[in-house]
């Protein structure tokens, strides 16, 4: 085979690609899937994994697939990367370490503030919303002021 035939099959195989996500079953998909992404929508249409809709006032929300096995430890890094690729551009930094220790997730006005805890245990289901919750500190529990 030359350059030429593996740059027209190459041409073919992307046509028939974009054809198939064209597909109304398919609409879920991004334009370039990845392996992760696929595996988790078909853990969907298996009853293993959910739709979840992380609620961000007054931003746009996120739409992440979580496994029924997954803790909020890996929902943290669900939204972790889900907002990377959102943010194509990487214009913006974004200090993970202060938005998870000045705000929580919570699920049903519960604050979801063990890492460990599984999704299946909290109740979550298809479609279930998350949204983010400020950390009010305790009295007296202030970090003292940083002086640089």
């Amino acid at each position: 085979m030359t350059e030429n035939d593996d740059q027209a099959l190459l041409k073919k195989i992307q046509a028939e690609i974009n054809e198939l996500l064209k597909d109304e079953l398919l609409q879920d998909l991004s334009s370039n899937p990845d392996k992760e992404e696929l595996n988790a929508l078909i853990a969907v249409e298996k009853g293993q994994a959910y739709h979840i809709t992380v609620q961000r006032d007054p931003l746009p929300p996120i739409y992440i697939v979580v496994r029924q096995s997954s803790t909020v430890k890996d929902i943290k890094h669900l939204i972790r990367l889900e907002v990377e690729r959102m943010d194509k551009q990487g214009t913006k930094k974004i200090s993970w370490k202060y938005i998870w220790h000045a705000y929580c997730l919570m699920f049903e006005h519960q604050r979801l503030l063990d890492d460990k805890v599984v999704v299946s245990q909290l109740g979550m289901k298809q479609h279930s919303v998350l949204r983010f919750s400020r950390l009010a500190h305790q009295k007296g529990q202030h970090r003292k002021a940083r002086h640089y």
